[in-house]
């Protein structure tokens, strides 16, 4: 997209050299992101891409970083920062040095994603820094891998390091990176990881002095400040196209016998957008936290995705269009000494997770962007680690990262991508399973997309993945570490009426016949076809397969949008024989019967079925059925509130704005809730689908909550919480808060 500048606002370059330079500074940080691929040995890096970096100015602020994992490259900021106000004269910087850290309480999301920066001059002034961050397999600490399941502080993880100069004068501190690599059980591919991010912040070095001499030092530094501006700009145009107003999401993290409920109240004034994280439960003693870094690296990685699809991704530009408050010492905002060894995959992406969902209900609630509205992406991923010993003695160690191809979430006009993957990198992929057949003694049974898994919905949310595997080649894989969130409850919403997807889930299924049965030429496709003994498992554990032993895993997909009593029956169908989804479930929630033998629908019996399942929402919600008669879509005047429910005036015999459905219904005053307007009913998670929390896994701490139209029973939202939390009152236009008010004060 050309430039475009609004008025008193002026870029210091000529449009057309600005261009040229700006997009030749992208390429030279996407250059680099990708010399960390093509050098390091680890498939975090080679195969899906769990990585990045970042160019930055000369005080630290990022001008661009690429489209890998968001969170790795917006806190590379944070560790620049802290060596300008701490490292300046001692040691000091000098052209060719590179510093390493690992301190989440300094700038990384957590100990494993191991960053380095790089102080660029040119003609001996410091002009610029190159950043670059990677996922690093094992860099100590008592349990192998990235998370530390029995660990009561950050002193029981793994071990810090940093900010320290790695990096100097043209070589590495070998006592520097023999300290480092000593502490993990994988050196060899730590010290791999750690040349790759050293050859990519030397790559970006080297192509930006190239830049410099090619257009000269202020030209090129003005270029990096318009950035920065030009994207600031941007941003707060779009935002004065949106509609002022509060927006609330709530989600939890379930670990061990606790869930942390998390909390974000975004508000949106003008050019300025607020997230407010304060009434987020307090830190846990170690793991699943982040630290304050991390917290705001999650929320730029939210509004980069659902805000900025065509405005550049300078970090630096849209935080100023932004305040991100929180409470230190909650399990977002972490304080020393909790630990953090899981954030990435637990209170990060449970951030992000909030900060998205809430820029979708914004989205949903203007007419001129409702198009760009999103459901919830995969909420989190299901991961493991294995290590142990090969026959011939080697050792292997490392994760496996099939669970990132989750679903994604369905849109106002569209289906949700089918393993999509995540919002946290638009570039992310999985290994081939040849790949992690190769590195690892495994045999996959299978891999898949999971029916049932995406979000009913008008709009279905993507499918997530799901596998099955056995031991091969070993007669165990000694240590086998399982974790996520999201195994009672899904973490992936929908949005405006549509569901959410399916749970995380890890099972085994002990001493099958698997062999029996691979020797007979068959290959089993679900656990429960197999003989044996069936272990689950919560959200973390530390468990050991052996040969005979059978795994199954499944990771969420994404959320759907609005009712799924609206789908086309046509796509329904044309999902059922996909294996998508499920006869049985088709009819059970979409409301969509299909003749056995040709999956055709079958008109007749569908309209009955759906009419039936309305009926059911009655029943529920305590109510006697449509109170007005209105069933249809109305012509409703008044300010988009979601994608059923709108604001206006209430007519000629009424004081006040209301708030009305599409069917034409008043639900009643728009100083109130919508949802306290609403019918409502409350089921268990598992109505939303076979995939949910299948096993009950720790009873029903969670419930499903059904918010319909009296008059038209249409689906208007739902929520998970726990039985006892207030409902959410979560979308509320600058306007109903001014109509709310008065109310309180009359």
């Amino acid at each position: 997209m050309t430039v475009g500048t609004r008025a008193g606002r002026r870029l210091r370059l000529d449009p057309a050299v600005f261009e040229i330079v700006r997009h030749r500074l992208w390429y030279i940080n996407d250059e680099g992101a990708l010399t960390i691929s093509r050098l390091s040995g680890s498939p975090v890096a080679t195969e899906v891409f769990d990585m990045n970096t970042g160019l930055m100015t000369a005080n630290g602020d990022l001008v661009y970083i690429d489209n890998f994992i968001c969170a790795q490259a917006t806190t590379l900021s944070a560790h620049v920062k802290h060596l300008l106000e701490f490292y300046a004269d001692n040691p000091g910087f000098a052209d060719g040095d590179v510093f390493l850290c690992n301190d989440p309480y300094v700038s990384v999301c957590h100990q494993n994603c191991v960053q380095v920066v790089a102080p660029i001059f040119y003609e001996g002034d410091l002009v610029a820094w190159a950043g670059a961050s990677l996922h690093a397999i094992d860099v100590g600490g008592p349990t192998a891998g990235q998370v530390q399941p029995d660990a009561a502080d950050i002193y029981g993880e793994q071990p810090l390091i940093g900010p320290i100069k790695v990096y100097e004068g043209g070589r590495f501190r070998r006592d520097v990176e023999n300290t480092y690599l000593n502490n993990s059980r994988l050196p060899e591919l730590l010290g791999l990881d750690l040349r790759a991010k050293v050859a990519a912040v030397q790559v970006i070095r080297t192509r930006l002095v190239e830049t410099l001499r090619e257009f000269g030092a202020e030209t090129v530094l003005a270029a990096m400040e318009d950035v920065i501006d030009y994207t600031e700009w941007r941003l707060r145009a779009r935002l004065a196209e949106l509609p002022d107003g509060t927006w609330r999401h709530r989600a939890y993290i379930e670990f061990g016998d606790d869930i942390y409920d998390c909390h974000v109240t975004m508000r949106k004034e003008g050019e300025h957008l607020a997230f407010d994280f304060t009434e987020t439960a307090d830190q846990a003693p170690a793991v699943i936290n982040c630290a304050r870094p991390a917290l705001h690296g999650g929320v730029l990685a939210a509004v980069l995705v659902y805000l900025c699809w065509d405005i550049p991704w300078s970090p630096a530009g849209v935080r100023r269009a932004l305040t991100i408050e929180s409470r230190e010492g909650s399990v977002v905002d972490a304080a020393r000494p909790a630990g953090v060894s899981k954030s990435t995959t637990t209170s990060i992406w449970e951030v992000r997770n909030l900060a998205s969902i809430t820029c979708g209900k914004m989205l949903a609630a203007s007419e001129p962007h409702r198009h760009r509205a999103m459901a919830g992406w995969q909420g989190v991923k299901a991961l493991e680690e294995l290590f142990g010993y090969e026959a011939d003695g080697e050792r292997f160690g490392g994760p496996l990262l099939d669970g990132m191809a989750g679903g994604g979430g369905a849109l106002a006009t569209r289906d949700g991508i089918d393993t999509g993957g995540h919002t946290s990198s638009l570039r992310a992929t999985i290994a081939n399973v040849e790949s992690y057949e190769l590195r690892y003694p495994i045999l996959y049974l299978y891999r898949r997309q999971t029916r049932d898994s995406g979000g009913p919905g008008k709009y279905r949310g993507g499918a997530g993945p799901s596998m099955m595997y056995i031991v091969h080649g070993v007669e165990e894989i000694p240590t086998k570490i399982l974790h996520t969130f999201g195994v009672e409850q899904p973490e992936s919403p929908g949005l405006c009426g549509g569901y959410p997807s399916t749970t995380n889930q890890f099972a085994i299924v002990r001493g099958s016949d698997v062999r029996a049965r691979l020797a007979r030429g068959e290959v089993p496709q679900e656990l429960d076809d197999l003989d044996g003994t069936l272990e689950v498992f919560g959200a973390f554990a530390a468990t050991s397969m052996r040969s005979d032993d059978v795994y199954r895993v499944v990771s969420m997909g994404g959320g759907g949008y609005g009712d799924p009593l609206e789908r086309d029956p046509a796509l329904v169908a044309r999902d059922v024989g996909a294996f998508l989804v499920s006869r049985e479930w088709a009819e059970r929630v979409w409301g969509v019967v299909l003749d056995p033998g040709t999956l055709q629908v079958d008109a007749a019996a569908t309209a009955r079925r759906r009419a039936a399942l309305r009926r059911e929402r009655a029943k529920a919600a305590g109510i006697s059925g449509p109170s007005d008669g209105t069933d249809g879509i109305g012509d409703v005047a008044g300010d988009r509130l979601s994608e059923l429910l709108f604001c206006g005036p209430a007519g000629p015999s009424g004081t006040g704005p209301v708030v009305r459905c599409r069917c034409g219904h008043v639900l009643g005053s728009a100083g109130r809730p919508y949802k306290e307007l609403a019918a409502q009913a409350r089921f268990p998670v598992q109505r939303i689908g076979p995939e949910v929390n299948p096993h009950k896994i720790n009873g029903a701490r969670f419930e499903l909550r059904e918010f319909y139209c009296p008059g038209c029973l249409a689906l208007l939202e739902v929520e998970i919480a726990r039985p006892g939390d207030p409902v959410l009152d979560d979308a509320r236009l600058a306007r109903d808060e001014d109509t709310r008010q008065g109310e309180n004060r009359s």
